[in-house]
């Protein structure tokens, strides 16, 4: 394969089914209709060894696309009663928040992959994953180190850090897959660079070639994208395989100003119509991401948020604040009600 490479085949889902594990299979079959683009085209690369690099818009199962040739194969251990206490794959993601809907992501499928399992009274061992960031406490750190999870889920900070623990070292020996997830987000910047030197560090105490999968949203040149989630070897850049499945998704764009003149408008009011108009907006949809420039300006809002939507039937508790100043659990709390519908806005 030449060094950086576009994709060009799309795979049946009865050629990827057939390749995955039977159980894996199985679910599959029964919680989707057919695969996405991506899955199409990257599931049996990753199944061959390749590295690949998954540029498609949000929502079109990106992430399902890495993990999925991952559980398969993990499965096909467990099943054998083979899997080891050590980390088989590390998924790595620039944000915490997103960390935690991965391991709520990948806990659903693997529960309802074992519930076919004891349906067909098979006992097959259980496929352990873990988040291991800076809100991970001690006594959470020392389980891992006692009982690995076969998935680690953490961020670049995290990995590095890692990396430098003597006994939690032993753990990453032998590592097969490491997935970078929003890619995008990393590659222009320090993070990105601090993330390159730990992945070779990480190849540096592997003995067997790491398959590096990157997922990313629309980004350009993605040629240089995958060099940078490859690295490089002996001054050539590692192969990659670039699945490019990006398409033009549906945009309702509104700029709304909540009065006709605001250099002579007092502060005072356009404040006050500021927020009248936020609250009409979250009072017509479901639920409402409100973005701030500073953590004090969003405690700011939720407060005149609550002070408006309180008269019209909006309780406070629909109202949440998410930043990095809160506690882990507020924010964990925060992202469970987000994700359960409960919340009419966020800020």
């Amino acid at each position: 394969m030449a060094a950086i490479e576009f994709a060009k085949r799309e795979y049946t889902l009865e050629e990827v089914l057939s390749r995955l594990n039977p159980l894996v299979s199985k679910w599959f079959r029964s919680s989707f209709k057919d695969l996405t683009p991506p899955q199409k085209m990257a599931v049996i690369p990753i199944m061959e060894g390749k590295n690949v690099l998954v540029s498609s818009p949000t929502g079109t199962g990106k992430t399902l696309t890495a993990f999925l040739s991952i559980i398969s194969e993990l499965m096909n251990l467990a099943e054998k009663g083979e899997l080891e206490d050590k980390v088989y794959a590390v998924y790595v993601s620039p944000l915490r928040a997103l960390n935690n809907d991965i391991y709520r992501n990948l806990k659903k499928p693997l529960n309802e992959i074992y519930a076919l399992a004891s349906k067909e009274g098979r006992e097959v061992q259980e496929i352990r994953h873990q988040v291991r960031t800076g809100d991970t406490t001690q006594n959470e750190r020392q389980k891992m180190l006692r009982k690995p999870p076969h998935i680690l889920i953490t961020t670049p900070e995290s990995l590095a850090i890692i990396l430098n623990a003597p006994k939690f070292r032993k753990a990453l020996k032998e590592v097969r897959w490491v997935i970078v997830d929003e890619i995008h987000s990393l590659v222009e910047n320090k993070r990105g660079s601090h993330l390159s030197l730990s992945l070779e560090r990480l190849q540096e105490m592997v003995e067997n070639r790491i398959i590096r999968i990157g997922l990313s949203a629309t980004i350009n040149p993605l040629v240089e994208v995958a060099k940078f989630l490859v690295g490089f070897e002996k001054g050539r850049p590692r192969s990659c395989l670039i699945i490019d499945t990006n398409f033009a998704k549906g945009k309702d764009l509104k700029v709304l100003s909540p009065t006709d003149d605001l250099i002579h408008t007092p502060s005072d009011e356009v404040n006050k119509r500021m927020y009248e108009l936020i609250s009409e907006l979250i009072e017509k949809h479901r639920t409402t991401l409100i973005f701030t420039n500073t953590r004090s300006g969003t405690e700011r809002v939720v407060f005149h948020l609550k002070s408006v939507l309180g008269t019209k039937m909006i309780g406070d508790d629909e109202i949440a604040a998410h930043h990095g100043s809160l506690s882990r659990w507020v924010r964990f709390e925060v992202e469970e009600k987000l994700k359960n519908g409960q919340l009419k806005a966020i800020v």
